[in-house]
């Protein structure tokens, strides 16, 4: 396997990794906002990829191409993932309150 094909499975993976972490992170706080700031960017760079696509003609193409395939579309499926996964997990957690505790001194403290 030579170095392209290491850089190109390193860069897929990654771009899968890095907003499924994010987005699970984002999802557990219940965070609407960073969700949709991290959907917003990933449309962002799709639509823009898409217009450079459509605007450039021959062997220039292929680079737009190959970013759509290994950066865009494992960010995407990596994001929804975590966005998931994330969501389901912040639903099934609760809370534990905090008791009051009496110690031998008698002072209350929060344990």
């Amino acid at each position: 396997m030579g170095s392209e094909e290491i850089a190109l499975i390193g860069m897929g993976c990654a771009s899968f990794l890095i907003p499924l972490g994010l987005t699970v992170v984002a999802a557990l706080r219940k965070s609407k906002m960073a969700l949709a700031a991290m959907a917003f960017l990933w449309a962002g760079f799709t639509a823009l990829m898409f217009f450079q696509l459509s605007i450039t003609g021959g062997w220039d193409a292929l680079l737009y191409v190959l970013l759509l395939l290994f950066v865009s579309a494992p960010a995407a499926v990596g994001g929804l993932i975590g966005g998931l996964v994330g969501w389901a997990r912040a639903d099934q957690a609760q809370p534990e309150k905090a008791t009051s505790v009496v110690s031998a001194g008698g002072l209350d403290q929060k344990g």
